[in-house]
């Protein structure tokens, strides 16, 4: 019988002898992938928030309060001075929670620059902000006037304004890096529970777990559906033809994840749920938790008076 199996299957080339080929993904590609990061984040928080660091041993009603404490401290500041103590104690924080920081700061970094410098930035020209020269922007022919603003022929950052932005800017990095550190050191449960013992009201706390678990699940769906569509295709296809595949897939991956939800809702009804949330233990403070509360109140104080 003749043999019709192909040369390259037989032969016992090395993969450095094919040649080089550049894989390129398309756009729905990236976005699964970005989902599948997300659902990676979930279970790279789920498991941070368990490391033995001195920051995740901390009770997490005083980690909440510490939260809310510090977001507003931070919030009424109006010192570039305090701002920067304040960046520095949410570092030494950082330090002792044993976290990956680069990861933490990068996103954090990323929400201030975005709301706090790029959105923010005309806020540092002399038309928003008067004040002293900087350094020049552009020059116009002639001044103008649209509705109730007057532009001026020279257009420039001023010091005042730059002072705003860099205010701004601060206050959104250290808010969003206090609620990061928060969020990676503290078990989703734990959060919850937390929020229970401040008061809030079970229906509001039903709606974020359920939100949080539809999510984890709708994007586990996505990625299934579609790594089970990628595996029985061979070769690029046009975007056109992908499109086509994928909306033809979106009720049935959005049906699909909808049965899910409400089998983990119906296993929650038969173990005996009844729109109320219990507590099975309360956390009690320790000493640690006073020492950490006190020092995060006298700091706030300091980053206030400075």
């Amino acid at each position: 019988m003749e043999n019709k199996i192909p040369p390259y299957l037989l032969g016992g080339q090395e993969a450095d002898s094919f040649p080089d080929r550049k894989i390129r993904f398309s756009f729905l590609d990236r976005t699964i992938f970005s989902s599948a990061g997300a659902v990676k984040t979930i279970y790279l928080q789920a498991e941070t928030s368990a490391n033995k660091g001195l920051i995740q041993n901390i009770n997490p009603f005083v980690k909440l309060l510490s939260l809310i404490y510090l977001v507003v401290i931070v919030s009424l500041s109006v010192n570039i001075i305090s701002q920067a103590v304040a960046a520095g104690f949410i570092f030494f924080i950082f330090l002792l929670s044993k976290l990956r920081m680069a990861d933490i700061y990068r996103k954090a970094f990323i929400i201030a620059v975005i709301f706090g410098f790029v959105i923010a930035l005309p806020a540092s020209l002399n038309i928003v902000t008067p004040g002293r020269l900087v350094f020049p922007f552009i020059s116009l022919s002639h001044p103008s006037s649209f509705w109730i603003y007057s532009i001026p022929q020279e257009i420039y950052f001023t010091d005042q304004g730059i002072r705003l932005v860099s205010l701004l800017f601060l206050r959104i990095f250290n808010s969003v890096s206090v609620a990061l550190l928060v969020i990676y050191t503290t078990p989703f449960p734990r959060f919850v529970k937390s929020l229970k013992q401040l008061g809030v009201p079970d229906t509001f706390l039903m709606i974020i777990s359920l939100a949080y678990k539809y999510i984890f699940i709708l994007s586990r769906t996505i990625e299934d559906t579609y790594l089970a569509l990628r595996s029985r295709l061979s070769g690029n296809l046009k975007k056109s033809r992908i499109r086509e595949l994928a909306g033809g897939r979106i009720f049935f991956i959005y049906k699909r994840s909808q049965l899910i939800y409400e089998g983990t809702y119906y296993a929650m009804v038969s173990r005996g749920y009844n729109g109320n949330l219990k507590l099975l233990a309360q956390n009690k403070l320790n000493s640690c938790d006073i020492i950490a509360l006190a020092v995060v109140l006298a700091m706030g104080i300091i980053i206030i008076l400075l």
